[in-house]
């Protein structure tokens, strides 16, 4: 004859006033198992939750994005030259360039102005071609910035 083993179970999230430390229970409305770990009641399986859809993500500069909940949700920042976009129906995101650009400038005098600029190709292509010519301080020349 087999034995039934039979779990603690509720319709709410169990507290730790309903298990004790090691014991297990079920939310039958949310179909979640839980354990009281030394105190702490944790989710450990069940539900239409998943895990995290990302863990860490190490970034370029020693920056770690920890996602620490299943709800969390990963952010992507564009600036400068960057442009990043979206499509939901392919999964796919494109980073790439924007078409025009406005980079602050400050000039020998002190004052300052904006450089505009149009772009287009990828963003090796923008920096290895990119010609910035400027009318000398006196007027009587112009000298080209070349960055490569």
């Amino acid at each position: 004859m087999a034995t039934v083993i039979k779990l603690k179970r509720g319709t709410t999230t169990p507290t730790t006033g309903d298990i004790t430390s090691g014991e297990v229970a079920i939310d039958t409305s949310a179909q979640k198992l839980y354990i009281n770990d030394s105190g702490t009641v944790k989710e450990i399986g069940g539900g239409s939750a998943a895990g995290n859809s990302f863990s860490t993500i190490n970034l370029n500069d020693s920056t770690n994005v920890v996602a620490d909940s299943s709800s969390d949700t990963l952010n992507l920042d564009s600036s400068g030259l960057v442009s990043i976009t979206g499509d939901a129906t392919t999964d796919t995101i494109t980073v790439g360039t924007v078409s025009s650009a406005t980079i602050p400038f400050l000039k020998a005098d002190g004052s300052s102005s904006d450089i505009d600029l149009q772009t287009s190709g990828t963003i090796g292509d923008v920096i290895s071609n990119l010609h910035i010519p400027f009318t000398l301080a006196n007027g009587t020349g112009v000298t080209t910035l070349v960055v490569a």
